[in-house]
């Protein structure tokens, strides 16, 4: 059996969706992070390869212990993910705050747990993740998700 991310990439998503999948990046900043309130979050990894700063603009899922939750919607070969795997430390701006984390990924228990909370107060952007991911929600329990608490 296939996962959903052997099935469809970003790259396969038709140029409306990267387009609007894309849009709030260039707008979030330091300054501007406050208008997106906690639904959206910018972490800054080193890029495995290049060594490079790597900015990745992600919708927080939820929350543990007023940490960030988010998911890996394009899977284990999301480039933040394959960064993060290689070097877990990275800077997060959220809301009015910026911090330093280590990603913690969870496991699939807790990450439906997660997920299924998320359905229950997104109910209208569940359908349309299904739809243009063209996968049930619970497939989603199945990818990457990771917790950034702030590390003191």
């Amino acid at each position: 059996m296939y996962s959903w991310c052997e099935l469809v990439s970003y790259k396969d998503l038709n140029l409306k969706y990267r387009f609007f999948l894309k849009l709030p990046y260039f707008f979030y900043n330091k300054t501007t992070a406050r208008l997106y309130g906690k639904k959206l979050i910018q972490i800054r990894t080193i890029g495995r390869v290049s060594q490079k700063e790597r900015r990745t603009l992600l919708e927080v899922i939820g929350e543990i212990d007023n940490a960030p939750v988010v998911i890996a919607g394009f899977g284990e070969k999301s480039d933040w993910v394959l960064n993060l795997r290689k070097n877990p430390q990275l800077e997060v701006i959220w809301a009015s705050r910026n911090y330093t984390s280590y990603v913690e990924w969870l496991n699939q228990k807790d990450a439906s747990t997660i997920l299924n909370d998320y359905k229950k107060r997104n109910p209208n952007l569940v359908k349309l993740y299904e739809s243009l991911f063209q996968m049930s929600w619970e497939d989603f329990s199945k990818l990457p998700a990771c917790i950034l608490p702030e590390t003191k």
